[in-house]
């Protein structure tokens, strides 16, 4: 984990901390709508985008914020040399400049549809530029945000302090934060996590598998957000060699799972079946789009037309509960189709490793969904060469679209160019998807004004308790 937003990976972990120490030039509701927040304002004039700085401003060290220490922190974004994560986020911006010392300026290469969701987020996320000098940020973040960092135990704990100086106010005016400190308790396990939140020892808990959630259902003291997070289960498969390489052997895996069945066994029953990584929640889901039918018959066909029968497959799976349990039944249905089915359980790392080698058949996989925008919900898996991309999906026409996507504007043209790239991979099976467990924010009743991204991930500079 990395406390500088330019170097971030972990999205769906990250940026909830990230939020306690950052603020970014605008913000993005919930419902996608974009907000003034370091900007007051902001216009669009052809190729240049202007935003309007509030004043007044400072950084935890003291240091003003002016349109200065903007134009560091993007430059420093826009240069790929650096080894940022969101050099992309900013790719269609050529020029960053100062046109007085609070308006700030973005001459564009191209229209981009995305560029105010970037800069709501990571990528807009503003440091002292002392701090960028320093390059301190991945242990000190020095930003303008609602908290300052006390202490930090790596793996351990995190305890951040309300930042007194704080710029912002609630709809009364009254100062914010309101809590005076927030700490977060680095806990892996997911039982040792519904037991302290039970005992009241933790006031929120980002994410439990439904097991173990279930299980809160009767406590008072204890209440469920659905902020439409899901985690989409997907089996990632090798195109370029081994059995997946044939086209009949990629449909017959995905009309072998039983999505239902997986649901139920590993979530409970508390899952919704999508045929993409999209939500019903989202913009661009479309309910037109069929999950293929659950076909064990015509799968062992298609593997007899394809003379595979007998033929190894092995499916790499993560070391963490339930995807073990996940792959087991994926097994169990490519066996019954006559293919000889393996399961081999990894860490994380050597998980990634072998499939950055090409070195595996088909992988048990998940994300975190919905994302902020569609391109940055399947450009990373699905563009030709992209780093998430480990199965070798090629097509210079899925390329063509997915490109489109984040050059046209405007949601319902936008939407169109989504329907037609989730009907691609569905057509080819290029990703088999499974099932996406509901995955609602879980905290004591007591804990009040939580705000939350369009994401569904959550801030806490408006948080508060009620006793």
């Amino acid at each position: 984990m990395t406390l500088d937003p330019a170097f971030s990976s972990a999205i769906s972990s990250d940026r909830n901390v990230l939020n306690m120490f950052y603020d970014t030039l605008v913000r993005q509701d919930a419902d996608g709508e974009f907000v003034p927040a370091l900007a007051e304002d902001w216009e669009q004039d052809g190729d240049t985008l202007r935003f309007f700085l509030r004043e007044g401003v400072t950084f935890h060290d003291g240091t003003d914020f002016d349109a200065e220490a903007a134009v560091a922190n993007l430059t420093r974004v826009m240069d790929p040399e650096n080894g940022n994560t969101k050099a992309a986020a900013l790719a269609k911006v050529e020029e960053v400049t100062a046109e007085g010392e609070h308006i700030l300026e973005l001459t564009l290469s191209e229209p981009d549809p995305i560029l105010l969701v970037n800069l709501a987020h990571e990528a807009g996320m503003m440091a002292s530029p002392s701090s960028l000098e320093a390059d301190s940020l991945d242990r000190e973040p020095v930003g303008t945000g609602p908290f300052t960092l006390s202490s930090w135990r790596s793996n351990v704990n995190l305890v951040a302090e309300a930042n007194p100086d704080y710029w912002r106010t609630d709809d009364e005016g009254e100062a914010l934060p309101r809590l005076g400190q927030v700490t977060f308790d680095f806990v892996t396990d997911p039982s040792t996590l519904r037991a302290n939140l039970s005992a009241g020892q933790v006031d929120m808990v980002r994410v439990l598998p439904p097991e173990e959630y279930l299980q809160l259902e009767e406590n008072p003291q204890v209440t469920f957000e659905d902020t439409g997070v899901r985690r989409s289960y997907y089996i990632s498969i090798n195109q370029e060699e081994g059995v997946f390489e044939n086209p009949q052997a990629r449909e017959a895996l995905s009309l072998a799972v039983d999505r239902e069945g997986i649901g139920e066994a590993a979530a409970s029953g508390e899952y919704d079946i999508s045929p993409s990584f999209a939500t019903e929640f989202d913009w661009f889901f479309d309910e037109s789009i069929q999950v293929p039918e659950h076909d064990p018959e015509r799968a062992a066909e298609l593997i007899e037309e394809a003379g595979l029968e007998g033929e190894e497959v092995s499916i790499l799976v993560r070391r963490r509960d339930p995807d073990p349990t996940i792959a087991e039944l994926v097994q169990s249905e490519l066996n019954q189709t006559g293919l000889s089915a393996s399961v081999e359980v990894l860490e994380f790392e050597s998980l990634l490793d072998q499939m950055n080698e090409g070195d595996y058949d088909a992988a048990v996989m998940v994300i975190d969904v919905p994302r902020l925008d569609p391109s940055l919900t399947f450009d990373p898996y699905l563009v030709t060469g992209a780093p998430n991309n480990w199965g070798g999906i090629s097509s210079d026409e899925l390329d063509d679209l997915l490109a489109e996507g984040t050059r046209i504007e405007g949601e319902s043209e936008r939407a169109e160019i989504y329907s037609e790239v989730q009907r691609s991979i569905g057509d080819n099976n290029d990703l088999v998807f499974l099932h996406q467990p509901t995955a609602p924010l879980i905290h004591d009743v007591d804990l009040q004004g939580l705000v939350f991204n369009v994401d569904g991930q959550w801030r806490l500079d408006e948080a508060w308790f009620e006793s």
